[in-house]
């Protein structure tokens, strides 16, 4: 079934917007990433955890920093907190910059996992390359970065 697009268009332009084939890419990807990390090891993962571990910065964030970076409520976003942190991969820490909050931080393991996930994301970079030849892998790369550059610029 194919959704309508505006008229002018020839064929071979009337597939899956770039946004959703963007978000294909990523929902792959991410997939892919996640049974990597299972098999090394990291098999209590699973993929509702990589919004937050993804996007921890080393020095730890707060609760409300990470809800609203990933458009989570609070209450949400402490359930996933509660979830990770049963399994070793954050803890909660006191903020220095402010005793009545609290920092998310990755714990020994969840400092592995990530490192882990960097060497898996290197691999999945080469291996991904080799698929559609690395010369094409770089101009995709390219076009899509100067793509959401221009997009972000506008939305600002």
């Amino acid at each position: 079934m194919r959704l309508g697009y505006p008229t002018g268009m020839i064929e071979s332009e009337q597939s899956i917007p770039i946004g959703m084939v963007g978000a294909r890419l990523h929902r792959a990807a991410q997939t892919d990433c996640l049974a990597r990390l299972n098999e090394a090891g990291y098999s209590d993962l699973r993929m509702r955890h990589l919004v937050l571990l993804e996007g921890l910065p080393r020095e730890g964030a707060r609760v409300t920093t990470l809800a609203t970076q990933t458009g989570m409520t609070q209450q949400a976003m402490g359930e996933l907190i509660d979830e990770i942190e049963a399994s070793g991969y954050i803890e909660r820490q006191n903020d220095p910059a402010d005793r009545r909050a609290r920092l998310i931080v990755f714990t020994s393991k969840g400092q592995r996992a990530y490192e882990q996930a960097l060497v898996i994301l290197g691999e999945m970079e080469r291996d991904y390359a080799s698929i559609v030849g690395g010369n094409r892998y770089t101009a995709a790369r390219a076009t899509l970065d100067e793509l959401i550059s221009a997009l972000e610029e506008a939305n600002r």
